[in-house]
């Protein structure tokens, strides 16, 4: 009785240590993937996440490291090594910036700051600008009112904000085919000559989203000339969460708006806006 008793301690522990280990694990994946440990762990397994055994714990070891190597200091003092900044950007004005050139306006943002950070000493002569990204973020709220640009007839720009309200003879166009898709705050930029757009949950597609309910690759977003539409997958990769359009069940090809709610299974939903543009009617 007593080895029982003995052998249930000791292996019974190692099993807890063991399993307490994984939890810890897949609590962490889950965290830095925005999963639940269930969810992480399943995705670990069907290999959805480019990630090898990576904990919370190894990140940051990892950036300190990083930060002690590097010797840079930041506005408070301390090491802080700035290899690339991130500027998130309220989701409609980072539609509107889109329609010229966001790539352009994280240059220059990029070029601002090195000019700033040279005069307050971060860093020296010769260093590169750290290159500045621009990402969408649906929580954010504007500041300021929309703005706006219509050319009129003489080839001038006039600006307008949502306060003055639109000219009678103004009205809005799509972009050229330009369109965006969101899911679960993070927003992918759709254009036609890059088209088509594969998404579903597997590391190779465009676009990428991640739950147990979307397939592998679930879906192709294909620009047909006069708009964006929406393409299940053909037999026999029939999927088994069925896939709703603005609350519609669809089995074929189907056109998507702007707004269009996209939902599969018990999955977040994914939103559809097409680019719009302000124009002047008497053109």
């Amino acid at each position: 009785m007593n080895a029982l008793v003995g052998f249930l301690v000791i292996y019974g522990g190692i099993a807890a240590v063991v399993l307490g280990g994984l939890w810890l694990f897949f609590s962490n994946l889950g965290r830095v993937h925005n999963l639940t440990p269930w969810q992480a762990a399943r995705s670990y397994a069907r290999k959805d996440l480019d990630v090898g055994p990576l904990t919370q714990w190894r990140v940051n070891l990892t950036y300190k490291a990083e930060m002690r190597k590097t010797g840079k200091k930041g506005p408070s003092g301390k090491v802080l090594p700035v290899h690339k900044i991130t500027v998130a950007m309220p989701a409609e004005d980072y539609r509107f910036m889109s329609q010229f050139n966001i790539n352009n306006f994280a240059d220059q943002l990029a070029e601002y700051r090195h000019t700033y950070a040279l005069k307050q000493g971060w860093c020296e002569l010769g260093d590169e600008p750290v290159p500045v990204s621009v990402w969408p973020n649906e929580t954010l709220k504007r500041l300021r009112p929309v703005v706006s640009f219509a050319v009129a007839q003489d080839g001038t720009t006039r600006t307008i904000t949502t306060e003055a309200g639109l000219a009678d003879d103004a009205r809005t166009e799509p972009v050229n085919g330009l369109a965006w898709v969101t899911f679960k705050g993070k927003q992918w930029v759709l254009r036609p000559e890059d088209s088509p757009y594969r998404l579903g949950r597997a590391e190779d597609n465009e676009i990428r989203t991640v739950h147990d309910h979307i397939s592998a690759h679930h879906a192709t977003l294909r620009h047909s000339g006069s708009g964006w539409v929406w393409e299940p997958p053909k037999p026999p990769k029939r999927t088994t969460n069925s896939t709703k359009i603005s609350g519609r069940i669809i089995t074929l090809p189907t056109p998507l708006t702007s707004g269009s709610i996209i939902t599969i299974g018990q999955a977040d939903p994914i939103r559809f806006d097409a680019g719009t543009e302000v124009i002047n009617a008497g053109r």
